[in-house]
């Protein structure tokens, strides 16, 4: 746990260079110290989460931050030893269990969240190190009048969303080298659009299973959309992330375009479900890769 509260007392502390062998006149501001102690145990909790390789729990990191923050205030008037360190230990059990209660492997995430107190205490003692060049000063003197948060926020800030971005660039990147043109046909009528190959998509019923919104049926089926939509028979269910769930299908014939000279016909299923994204139309399974290919 960060403890930075040692710098001040009431509103400001001035080190004085008579108790000292070095000279150092300097305000800290508590609404500064506050500030810092918030950024840097936010980021202790965050990093906790990272490293156990899970997406932080962003309302239970500020929530144990904010009774750190609380209790932090109010540390400079414990004047004992011995409570000064029954409330750090008591502080941060309760931490890990706002953290990390009904969660698996309790105490080695408890266990990694020491480890990211020491990995943030660390960089603000080498910072601090740099500054002075004493050991003691680093651990007692803040490095500037500043808040040292404000030298981080802003390069975490742009960290996460130039991480952000990229996630989505590359994102953006893989599917396209999974989304190719085809045409269904159902009848007398037929309609180009784009679908994406889905690796995870194993979903078949008598022949492999293409999935399109309702919008791009009705454009595909015109009129004969309704009567599908009432045919019992043509449907099955499926297993999604929100539960189970049954779809309607119909039959239609495929063509896939791999390049201009190299097409893949077959023989398909057409599901009607929620399939909305601005760079692809349809969800087709892997196999139709492996279908004869005809130049």
């Amino acid at each position: 746990m960060l403890v930075l509260f040692l710098f001040f007392f009431g509103s400001t502390l001035c080190f004085s260079p008579q108790k000292r062998h070095y000279s150092v006149t300097m305000s800290v501001y508590i609404e500064y110290v506050i500030l810092d102690n918030f950024v840097f145990t936010l980021l202790i909790c965050y990093i906790s989460y990272k490293i156990m390789r899970e997406g932080a729990r962003i309302g239970r990191c500020l929530s144990a931050t904010a009774v750190a923050t609380a209790v932090a205030v109010f540390y400079p008037f414990i004047k004992s030893t011995f409570w000064a360190v029954a409330v750090k230990i008591g502080l941060c059990g309760l931490m890990c269990v706002i953290l990390y209660i009904k969660l698996p492997k309790f105490f080695l995430r408890s266990s990694v969240f020491l480890l990211s107190t020491a990995l943030v205490g660390g960089v603000q003692f080498m910072l601090g190190f740099a500054v002075y060049g004493d050991a003691c000063k680093a651990l007692t003197h803040p490095i500037s009048e500043l808040p040292l948060s404000l030298f981080f926020i802003p390069p975490i800030i742009l960290f996460f969303i130039a991480g952000k971005i990229l996630a989505r660039l590359n994102a953006h990147r893989l599917r396209q080298n999974y989304i190719y043109e085809i045409r269904l046909h159902t009848g007398q009528n037929s309609i180009k659009i784009r679908g994406l190959i889905d690796t995870g998509n194993s979903v078949k019923a008598e022949r492999d299973v293409v999935f399109i919104n309702s919008v791009t049926a009705l454009e595909l089926l015109g009129s004969r959309f309704f009567n599908v939509l009432t045919e019992k028979d043509n449907s099955m269910d499926i297993h999604t992330a929100s539960g189970n769930k049954k779809i309607i299908l119909f039959d239609a014939k495929m063509q896939l375009y791999l390049s201009k000279d190299e097409h893949i016909f077959m023989d398909v299923q057409v599901g009607i479900s929620d399939v909305k994204h601005r760079d692809y139309e349809a969800i087709l399974p892997l196999s139709v890769l492996g279908k004869e290919r005809i130049l």
